[in-house]
């Protein structure tokens, strides 16, 4: 029995194999009016999304402009022209400058590679048409036949005849104009590739030298991976970098914090599930109330309409005071600076002894800082959501509206205050402390349930003083406090790195010795002892009667299931494990994990290094030499290494990875895609036999029970769910891809969509192409394939005859494709159907208002290519499909275009990368073009029957072998300047640096412009304009912000100092962990200017209370204040990781409160907050602020 079913496994295997196979070629001889048909219905779908689409987008904004106003301004674009078609002006004018400057290079590499493609099959289509198409039809094969009206003799018909195979035998020579004109698109396109990867090189230089982007750490950093043991210090690897020009200015040694990195994403999941259940709660307790007062009017007689609006209005009168008041909070260890401003001032603010001094600090940060928090504008009403805003236009805002009101610290000044400034009956809390230290954290082990331990509850928003350090903790003696971080939680940016404080480079090295010793290795345990983080007496509100017991009963609370294993992917399951109060059980989780969490944060020497680094220069040339010597005399020691990587863009679980391991995860990787590119024609032919059940069921016993379903239900399974499927499949494909990239080891986001691109372009072309096209299928294909010679054959007699099948594929992508990418029809689905439903935080609310629609390259770049490389191999086989392709690549030019400067946001970059990897894919089609016109030359016959095109074949051949060598040599002449700066540009660069410090210091009036002496020869202005290019205006259309660049010394009438000298190296501040010094005193000028461009800021939108004057434009801040940013940065992100906060709505019953304080009451280390937060008169959640726990410091581009 077994030898009987192996055939049939067989046979069923190759049936899935070559299910799809061949598709295209059912289209081969399609009548013009059946493709005039299917145009006139792509055209249809057309035209009523682009209608849908001029009709919204002056309404909905969010969706359609949300670059307007929803991103910091260094990124946000002006707003279209009102009208139907005055937005095309702007896309079309702005120029590539302020364009790369907003969007960055990836985006507008991917314009001008859909550009460039135009740039291609427009001059080809104007040579290629008019000479191919009357050479194919003209006297061609056609419909002819031997003896009147029978005996067909041909049968080509419709678009079939503009093509290759309507040429007769008889006019075989004609088949020299094809190989003319391949030989002339092979030339061209090669041409073009050289001229745009010159001039990609160009542009890239050009952005990464100019004083903006030099700026940025990212552009001095180099990740040192696969580091010996040897080197793991920083006195070892400061000797070994310091060699480069400028020297070492930095160094952060990662270490393994896998543990600590489990314990916060376990945390912050237990954060938004306690959230949303104190949400929840909330929510019952109100609605339960409005039930009862419903009842009672019933019963009073009091029902009319105007009773009930005049209700609602109060209601939505309270809410609206709510939402504007800064409510109460508890367990803020203050460890967000929610500002630049705040992050930076808090090194010259922490010696502050004076109370006073202290408050009226905090009242200029206020004023000058920024916060999203602490906005000029303010936010009324319940929510809406469509709402009018001051242009007449719908806006959805998420539960934010907008309207004009006074000041928010006007509203808390009116409050009952006591004399000392704060609110009646709220005195100090335990917010006013910072994070203690180790030595207190085990001296107090317990929480008290008294006055004095936790304190009453207290306004910890707008009118709130800032944090200040108790005497106690200043006067602790210095053996007390030896290896701990004393400010590590009042500072945020500035503690220090993973390396202790106070030790030399000697001392280091000793440690890392002794780290590594595997007898006396010091490393996280598991079973580490940590103090109590929570009161028992108070775990299940046994404080008294809590205020929600008044509304509802304890089995309307909401509950879960205790995951039977203790790990983040183990999600909650119905009916499996311990049932609990979700509140309860969450407060208790989360106290212990933040308490565990900032212990390990404080002490993260006890965590075992890594083997890599993270190594800052001076100069940007010394980064990248330093990328391209050779470091280490082992072979795959100290490699790769890599620079311009974004600190937020880094993966750290993969940052230990060892090199044989990287190679063993990327051949393992490799296999799978290819066996997943090979079968994946097993789970398509899985939805195309549901679309049979009908024919299934009377030929599989096992599934005749299907015919007992009603027939509407099994044409509903037939009809609905073959195509549903798909579309899963096909979402699901990107996800895998990038996580199998992930796991193959690469280090930042962007090198995995780099390898994204790799896979996916692989996977769509034989899907896509190759199956489509060939009719034999895999299973005939790998038995007739016998050596290389075949294959050339195989791809002539396949092709051509699938031409028509991408004729109406092309048409779809340009026409349905492209109208839906502009009306964005998922959007509309996802605010005004799945938000409502789904969204019922305010967290979440703010969320899906903040959060642009992202790009994700990897899987973006080869549609388009596999689009354009089937273009080429038709190009000459079939001319008409250019006519396609440039339709399909003009409309897709304007729609990104206009995508990428008014809704999509793009948050790390890989600095072009992506494009002259796209082209190298583009050489795919080219090959495939040849090696398909070498096979249709040797078929073609002459009215003798014998080959009549060996020559053409044999030209094909050279060409194909002159085409190898020329992608070769391309490679290996462009490849070095594809990522790295060679060392000619540092020259300009350095002078560019300065100029640009200059002209920032005399608009700030800082330098007298007048009394400069121009250095610079003509000879040198005319190279520097030259070398500038389509970036030579970023500087003069920078936008004025409000702060100064770092100091560049007066100059003297001494010889200026080269860039390389060795005089010039120096140390950043925080070097090895060393402690932050005093703020600059330039930084009081900034807050200056800071206050008087607020002043003049419109106080009634949406962008101004989410990210209105947000500052983070590195420009705008001293070398040493960005070192005070930066040298926190490239920590592990399990060190820089802040306490969340629960975020709940107030309301006007008390319950939010009364939760706040009991949750304070059960413990200090559960921040908690209801500020800017209300509950409108339909019980829903509307805000005012973003979350408390939101720092603009997050949005800069280090």
């Amino acid at each position: 029995m077994a030898a009987a079913a192996s055939p049939s496994v067989t046979a069923a295997v190759s049936a899935a194999l070559d299910a799809q196979s061949g598709t295209g070629q059912r289209s081969a001889g399609i009548s013009i009016s059946t493709f005039l048909a299917s145009l006139a219905t792509a055209i249809i779908v057309f035209a009523v999304e682009f209608l849908l689409f001029l009709a919204l987008k002056g309404k909905l904004v969010r969706i359609y402009q949300p670059r307007t106003y929803l991103v910091p301004e260094r990124e946000r674009t002006a707003p279209s022209p009102p009208g139907l078609f005055q937005w095309i002006g702007p896309v079309f004018k702005t120029s590539n400058s302020e364009f790369i400057q907003k969007c960055g290079l990836d985006a507008y590499f991917f314009l001008r590679y859909l550009r460039m493609l135009l740039k291609i099959f427009i001059p080809l289509s104007l040579l290629i048409l008019p000479t191919l198409l009357p050479v194919n039809k003209v006297d061609g094969r056609d419909r002819s036949f031997l003896h009147g009206a029978s005996g067909a003799r041909y049968n080509v018909t419709g678009l079939d005849q503009l093509a290759w195979g309507n040429v007769k035998p008889e006019n075989s020579n004609r088949y020299w104009a094809h190989l003319i004109l391949a030989v002339v698109v092979i030339v061209y396109v090669c041409a073009v590739f050289f001229d745009e990867l010159r001039g990609y090189i160009r542009l890239r230089q050009a952005y990464l030298t100019s004083p903006q982007h030099r700026l940025r750490a990212s552009a001095t950093t180099v990740l040192v991976t696969s580091i010996p043991e040897k080197w793991l210090s920083i006195e070892a690897l400061d000797n070994l970098f310091d060699v480069y020009p400028g020297g070492v200015r930095n160094i952060w040694l990662n270490r393994n914090l896998d543990q600590l990195s489990a314990k916060i994403k376990l945390r912050n999941k237990l954060a938004l599930v306690l959230e949303a259940a104190e949400t929840e709660l909330i929510k019952k307790c109100k609605k339960a109330q409005l039930k009862m007062a419903k009842s009672e009017r019933k019963k009073s007689g009091k029902h009319s309409k105007e009773d009930l609006q005049r209700e609602e209005t109060e209601a939505e009168k309270r809410a609206s005071k709510l939402v504007d008041s800064a409510g109460v909070s508890s367990g803020n260890p203050h460890q967000i600076a929610h500002t630049i401003q705040q992050a930076l001032r808090s090194g010259a603010d922490r010696d502050s002894d004076s109370e006073d001094d202290s408050r009226e600090k905090h009242k200029t940060v206020r004023r000058v800082g920024t916060d999203v928090a602490e906005m000029g504008s303010t936010v009324h009403g319940g929510v809406r959501n469509v709402g009018q805003n001051l242009e007449g236009r719908l806006t959805n805002t998420g539960g934010l509206t907008i309207e004009r009101s006074e000041s928010i610290a006007g509203s808390v000044s009116t409050m009952n205050t006591t004399p000392s400034g704060k609110p009646t009956g709220f005195r100090q809390s335990i917010n006013e402390t910072p994070l203690p230290s180790q030595e207190e954290l085990h001296e107090d082990t317990e929480d008290v349930p008294d006055e004095t331990r936790f304190g009453p509850l207290t306004f910890d928003g707008a009118a709130d003083k800032p944090p200040r350090r108790s005497r106690l903790w200043r006067k602790k003696p210095a053996a007390l406090t030896d290896g701990v971080d004393r400010h590590g939680d009042e500072l945020p940016l500035t503690v220090q790195s993973p390396v202790s404080r106070g030790t030399t480079a000697e001392t280091e090295g000793s440690k890392h010795k002794k780290k590594h010793d595997k007898s006396k290795k010091d490393e996280y345990q598991d079973n580490e002892e940590y103090p109590v983080a929570y009161n028992e007496a108070y775990e299940e509100d046994d404080y008294g009667e809590p205020l929600w017991m008044k509304y509802i009963k304890e089995k309307d609370r909401e509950t879960m299931r205790v995951p039977i294993f203790d790990s983040i992917w183990m999600p909650s399951l119905p009916l499996i494990g311990k049932k609990v109060d979700t509140i309860y059980y969450c407060r208790k989780e989360l106290a212990r994990l933040n308490l565990e969490i900032e212990i390990d944060q404080q002490h993260p020497e006890k965590f075992p290094l890594m083997n890599s680094a993270f190594v800052q220069f001076n100069h940007q040339v010394a980064a990248h030499m330093a990328c391209q010597s050779v470091a280490h005399h082992i072979p795959q020691q100290m490699a790769p290494r890599l620079v311009e990587i974004s600190p937020d863009d880094v993966i750290w679980d993969n940052m230990s990875i060892r090199w044989w391991e990287r190679y063993l995860r990327t051949f393992g990787v490799v296999i799978i895609v290819s066996a997943m590119v090979i079968g994946w024609a097993f789970p398509v032919a899985f939805t195309g036999l549901l679309s049979q059940l009908s024919y299934l069921e009377g030929n599989i016993v096992w599934l005749r029970w299907l015919s007992r379903l009603p027939q509407w239900l099994l044409s509903a399974i037939q009809g609905i769910l073959p195509p549903l499927f798909l579309s899963i499949l096909m979402a699901l494909l990107p996800l895998m891809l990038r996580f199998l990239s992930k796991n193959q080891g690469v280090h930042t986001g962007m090198a995995i969509e780099l390898t994204v691109q790799n896979y996916f372009f692989a996977f769509l072309f034989v899907q896509l192409f190759l199956v489509v096209s060939i009719s034999s299928g895999f299973s005939t294909i790998f038995n007739s394939i016998k050596d290389v010679t075949s294959v050339p054959e195989l791809l002539a007699t396949n092709i051509p005859k699938s031409s028509n099948y991408f004729f109406s594929y092309m048409v779809l992508q340009a026409m349905s494709v492209s109208a839906g990418a502009l009306v964005q029809i998922f959007n509309l689905v996802s605010w005004f159907i799945l938000a409502p439903i789904f969204d019922s935080t305010a967290r979440m609310k703010w969320a899906r208002t903040t959060n642009l629609n992202q790009m994700q390259w990897g899987t973006f770049f080869p549609v388009y290519t596999t689009l354009a490389s089937i273009g080429l191999i038709y190009c000459v086989i079939s001319p008409l499909i250019m006519i396609f392709n440039v339709l399909t690549f003009t409309l897709f030019w304007v729609v990104y275009r206009y995508n990428t400067l008014y809704v999509t946001k793009f948050r790390f970059d890989t600095g072009g990368l992506l494009f002259p990897k796209a082209i190298n894919q583009l050489f795919t089609g080219v090959y495939v073009m040849e090696i398909c016109l070498i096979g249709m030359f040797f078929l073609v016959r002459d009215e003798k029957g014998e080959v009549a095109c060996e020559g053409q074949a044999i030209c094909m051949i050279v060409l194909l072998i002159a085409t190898i060598l020329f992608q070769f040599l391309l490679n290996r002449a462009f490849q070095p300047l594809f990522r790295y700066l060679p060392i000619t540009l540092e020259d300009e660069a350095s002078q560019r640096d300065e100029e640009f410090a200059r002209a920032q210091r005399r608009r700030l009036g800082l330098e007298d412009g007048e009394d400069e002496e121009e250095d610079t020869s003509p000879d040198d202005k005319k190279h520097k304009r030259e070398n500038d290019i389509e970036l030579n205006r970023i500087d003069s259309k920078k936008p004025q912000r409000n702060a100064v660049t770092r100091l560049i010394p007066g100059k003297s009438g001494a010889r200026p100092l080269s860039w390389a000298d060795p005089s010039r190296k120096q140390r950043s501040r925080y070097f090895g962990g060393r402690p932050d010094p005093n703020m600059p005193t330039i930084q009081r000028m900034r807050q200056k200017l800071a206050e008087d461009t607020e002043a003049q800021a419109p106080t009634s939108s949406i962008n101004q209370a989410l990210f209105g004057g947000i500052h983070d434009e590195l420009e705008d801040l001293t070398p040493d204040e960005r070192d005070q940013l930066v040298q926190r940065a490239f920590q592990h992100e399990a060190l820089r990781m802040k306490r969340p906060v629960i975020w709940i709505p107030r309301d006007d019953l008390g319950v939010s409160d009364d939760e706040v304080f009991r949750t304070q009451r059960f413990s200090k280390h559960i921040w908690i907050s209801n500020e800017y937060q209300a509950l409108d008169g339909r019980c829903r959640a509307i805000f005012s602020r973003s979350p408390p726990d939101f720092s603009e410091v997050d949005l800069i581009q280090l």
